[in-house]
């Protein structure tokens, strides 16, 4: 899904806020979703090393199996009701 700059700064924002990843990152995920190459960024944030945006079919995140837990859960389905919307 080919997204532009404001879009990429909207999920970024989202990615922020909602999930603890690091603001640092911004600048460069930001250019590799405008130029189309992104089909996963690893942001880890709370959901730890396996955190990710993916970028397939649809705008969606995850973490690991393994690091599932309730609040992990909710957070994912709560950021991925949003990412529906972009």
């Amino acid at each position: 899904m080919q997204v532009t700059a404001d879009q990429a700064h909207r999920i970024y924002t989202i990615l922020v806020e909602r999930l603890d990843a690091r603001e640092g990152d911004r600048d460069a995920f930001v250019y590799h979703m405008v130029k189309g190459e992104c089909r996963e960024w690893r942001f880890q944030g709370c959901l730890g090393f396996g955190g990710k945006l993916y970028n397939d079919h649809r705008l969606r995140v995850d973490c690991y199996p393994e690091d599932y837990t309730d609040e992990r859960r909710d957070k994912i389905a709560a950021v991925n009701e949003l990412l529906k919307g972009m």
